[in-house]
């Protein structure tokens, strides 16, 4: 009898045939190269956690792990892996290729020069296909002898790959880095056998794909990872992109679409595509591919966090297969539950690509070196377990005895604590004041760039009954409720309230806070003034501009969505662009009338004129009633916005650990 998920997913679970000795992948699904440098000791072996780490997507289902290392090493991020020989390292690789093969799972080493990227240091030239100025810093065009030194470093890295036990070898020829800067006419204006047409442009990176097959032969797969489009004017296009497949197919086994360079900033929202944008963005490149005859496998990456969608894309054959970092990194699992018709309990990626530029938050709105000011200290909004959250794992201990738990709010914060206790084997009450559970999240269902959030919050309801939560709606868990049911444990995860700033005005018939306004939109004039620009103000400005409303932003600060990430709030500021959103920023709003708003600039006193205003001006905890519970348990732990007013990142993070350490 064939297994279900056969039945549903038929092209997902078809085994795929690769290269010239016929290796088999076990299903169509792929972990895309991501970077662990915690996963790394000083020298870039390999430790325990990086072994953890992509052990977990092999474990979890996935065909292939990727792991990357660049030439010459460190020469695009610091502290990146290394599997030559100084200190053994391709030796000590072997260890997670034991891990990674016991699941019949394949591994691939991700190889890529940063050229024009690459960061300054001893043995280090800036370099690229073409002379010109990135980032103030001079880049040299590349001349015969650097050219052959590369593909020297790359024919050595090959062999390093092979010696470390990899089945494959994935060449990174997208994203602005070296090869990137070959295939793409922004970037490469050689005069020589190496520039002007397609074919030209392919001439080096061809080159090196041979020197790698000279050193490999046909013992690894060689997978490319491509530019489908480069996002950016004058750059590669899906149409030149497939007659680059074409000509790189000669000699790879397998290939897959990427987008973005980093010479446009602009463009790596669409490299790590946010929720602004659709899914599976890259299959137009990856279709035309097919269609221009490229005969081996071609893969696609880009937001495929759905199976439905995976499927629909190999089944009408705009790929071969499909490849997911950021769903791999929020739930290792993903493969299997799919395989198991587990879907419910997937965890759901939010494209907020926190993981991303968590560790690098206000790189956008200062003047400081991003190195510099960046912590690394890396997270996933829903997954507590990422990066540096892996030693959570291994270091907070089941517990020793059965507790009485009572969580007092059902928002996010309150939903993680209660499932996590329940999880560990806790008796868990949940209160609610409301007939829902999601708190703040539910407010967010009605904009369509937030689904991922709603489809999150969804998810943590499923898990919240699932794991046995006894869930009481429309119920106020009072102090002297909980202290009459002497629970050992009290969570409380009240959450915060907005903040309502004393502006002249603001008891006005047209004045609404902006939590009302959700689900209500109706109630709006077809001009509004939002007071506050943070993130919420923002996306809320795009929402309501979409629905037809002339909408203006009015933010005290000299930054709009300040603590928005970095991609976040590029994509942001694009579609409040795209939508006509009018802003001011360094903007006191000073008064409110019916006629609208009046605030203070450089440029002076003037007024917006506005039917509705809307006030966004943030939130604060819920202090008072969170103190008031102290003393109703034995232990008594706060969590969530009713500690700090944050994100949802805080939200889970301290639900998981309130949950676990009870």
């Amino acid at each position: 009898m064939k297994p279900l998920y056969k039945e549903k997913y038929p092209h997902l679970f078809e085994p795929l045939i690769v290269g010239k000795n016929k290796v088999e992948y076990k299903n169509r699904i792929f972990q895309a190269p991501m970077g662990m440098a915690l996963g790394t000791d000083a020298n870039g072996l390999i430790n325990d956690i990086g072994e953890e780490y992509y052990s977990s997507f092999a474990r979890g289902g996935f065909a292939q792990i990727c792991l990357p290392i660049e030439v010459p090493k460190d020469g695009g991020h610091p502290r990146t892996y290394s599997i030559d020989e100084q200190h053994h390292a391709f030796m000590n690789m072997h260890k997670l290729q034991r891990l990674v093969h016991a699941y019949g799972a394949r591994s691939s080493c991700e190889i890529y020069h940063a050229g024009c990227c690459m960061t300054p240091g001893p043995g280090r030239t800036i370099m690229s296909a073409s002379a010109f100025v990135y980032n103030g810093r001079q880049v040299k065009e590349m001349d015969y002898h650097d050219m052959d030194d590369v593909a020297e470093m790359y024919a050595h890295a090959a062999f390093m790959v092979k010696r470390a036990g990899f089945d494959a070898i994935t060449l990174h020829y997208g994203h602005g880095w070296l090869m990137n800067n070959f295939l793409s006419p922004l970037t490469n204006h050689r005069t020589d056998e190496f520039g002007g047409s397609v074919e030209n442009r392919c001439r080096y990176p061809l080159m090196i794909l041979k020197r790698i097959r000279e050193e490999v032969g046909n013992d690894l797969i060689i997978e490319i990872r491509m530019n489908g489009s480069d996002m950016m004017e004058g750059g590669i296009v899906p149409e030149d992109a497939a007659q680059q497949a074409l000509i790189l197919s000669e000699e790879a086994d397998m290939l897959h679409m990427t987008c973005g360079t980093r010479l446009d900033a602009s463009s790596r929202p669409k490299m790590h595509p946010t929720h602004f944008l659709e899914r599976a963005h890259n299959a137009v490149a990856s279709e035309l591919a097919k269609k221009a005859g490229v005969a081996i496998p071609v893969g696609v990456v880009g937001s495929i966090h759905d199976p439905d969608l995976a499927e629909s894309l190999l089944a009408e054959g705009k790929a071969d297969y499909v490849l997911t970092a950021r769903q791999a990194l929020t739930d290792s699992d993903f493969v299997n539950k799919i395989r198991e018709g587990r879907l419910e309990d997937i965890r759901p990626c939010l494209r907020c690509d926190f993981c991303l530029d968590g560790s690098k938050r206000g790189a956008l709105t200062t003047e400081v070196n991003i190195r510099k000011d960046s912590t690394y200290d890396r997270q996933c909004a829903v997954n507590p377990f990422w990066y540096q959250g892996i030693s959570k794992k291994r270091l907070i201990p089941m517990p020793s005895k059965k507790r009485k738990v009572v969580v007092v709010g059902g928002g996010i914060a309150g939903m993680q604590a209660a499932v996590t206790a329940a999880e560990r084997g806790h008796d868990v009450t949940l209160y609610e004041k409301s007939d829902r559970l999601g708190g703040q999240t539910l407010l967010s269902d009605v904009m369509w760039f937030k689904q991922e959030m709603k489809a999150f919050r969804e998810y943590l309801v499923r898990q919240t009954y699932k794991a046995g939560v006894h869930v009481l709606l429309k119920t106020e868990a009072t102090p002297e409720l909980v202290s009459a049911i002497d629970p050992d444990v009290a969570i409380i995860a009240v959450g915060a309230e907005q903040i309502v700033p004393p502006i002249p005005g603001l008891d006005g018939e047209n004045v609404i806070m902006s939590w009302d306004v959700f689900g209500h939109e109706d109630r709006l004039g077809k001009r509004v003034a939002i007071v506050g620009g943070g993130l919420v103000g923002c996306e809320l400005s795009i929402h309501l501009a979409g629905k037809g409303h002339e909408v203006t932003v009015a933010e005290l600060s000299h930054f709009l969505a300040s603590t928005a990430q970095i991609s976040e709030r590029m994509h942001l500021l694009e579609f409040m662009n795209k939508n006509k959103v009018t802003s001011f920023v360094d903007a006191s709003v000073t008064a409110i009338s019916a006629e609208g708003i009046t605030i203070q600039t450089e440029s002076g006193e003037q007024l917006i004129p506005a039917d509705s205003v809307i006030i966004c001006t943030g939130t604060r905890s819920l202090a008072h009633l969170r103190d008031s519970f102290r003393d109703t348990a034995f232990d008594v732990i706060n969590i969530g916005d009713c500690v700090h007013a944050s994100d949802i990142v805080n939200a889970v993070r301290t639900g998981w650990d309130a949950g676990a350490t009870v």
